[in-house]
């Protein structure tokens, strides 16, 4: 459903680069949206940071639940602005691609620029955030797991941080004698397991996104050279035809008075 909700919002994205320019009110108004959008992500990164702050203390089940659900609609609205606002650059910047010199064109492209730079800036941001707290997750469970078995090797870890269903904690627990503990400790590692799962999945979303910024500007512009080498080469098959016709009119027209002065 969020694959096709992306490829939709592309296919608008370039079905509107193909339309009529807007007027240079509309281009403010347009930026200002972006502006506001952009705005709007930077403060739920800071949300986003000041969550993973929290989970990372000691809190009771049900506050980490409630951290838990605040992070995940959080972020899931972070990717529907984050998806919309690139949409919104990245149509700015081929609908001035089709815009000739001017005064004006020169101020679309400065005012773009600006937006497209300060997007990075905020993508660059919450990678960098979601990276570290990916790293403080992973070393909270090096903790815990040492926890109930102090003996762990860097091996034993990886494989806890790599198996989903926690296997080697589960015979750590069984040798552990103190059962308990090691129970409660094993559901927050597999709790911190599937917050470090989220965050490599939005790292890995930014990261296509910083690729899609570059990839698809070029795709949709490429296409957009080929209409308008379409558009120039109809004109002038056509401007070529209304002088053959004019010149076989001409021709006519001679020979017509030709016979009427016989």
């Amino acid at each position: 459903m969020y694959k096709q909700h992306e490829k939709d919002l592309e296919m608008g994205t370039l079905r509107n680069a193909h339309s009529q320019t807007t007027s240079l009110e509309d281009f403010f108004t347009e930026a200002q949206t972006i502006e506001e959008s952009i705005e709007k992500i930077n403060g739920n990164i800071k949300t986003i940071a000041e969550l993973h702050s929290h989970s990372l203390d000691l809190v009771s089940n049900e506050e980490s639940l409630r951290i838990s659900h605040g992070l995940d609609r959080t972020i899931n609205e972070t990717r529907l602005q984050l998806i919309d606002t690139k949409n919104r650059i990245q149509a700015m910047e081929v609908e001035n691609r089709k815009i000739h010199v001017s005064s004006n064109s020169q101020i679309r492209r400065n005012r773009h620029a600006a937006l497209k730079m300060k997007f990075l800036n905020s993508l660059k941001s919450y990678q960098s955030i979601e990276v570290t707290y990916r790293d403080k997750y992973q070393q909270m469970i090096e903790r815990q797991i040492r926890i109930v078995n102090p003996d762990a090797t860097d091996e034993d870890i990886g494989a806890a941080l790599d198996n989903e269903h926690g296997g080697v904690f589960a015979q750590a627990i069984m040798k552990s004698n103190r059962t308990n503990e090691a129970r409660s400790v094993f559901q927050a590692v597999q709790d911190r397991h599937a917050d470090v799962k989220k965050i490599e999945k939005t790292i890995l979303e930014l990261s296509n996104l910083f690729q899609e910024m570059h990839l698809l500007v070029d795709t949709q512009a490429e296409t957009l050279d080929r209409i308008e080498a379409q558009m120039s080469e109809a004109v002038i098959h056509t401007s070529q035809a209304e002088k053959e016709l004019s010149g076989a009119m001409g021709h006519a027209t001679s020979a017509r008075k030709v016979r009427t002065s016989i």
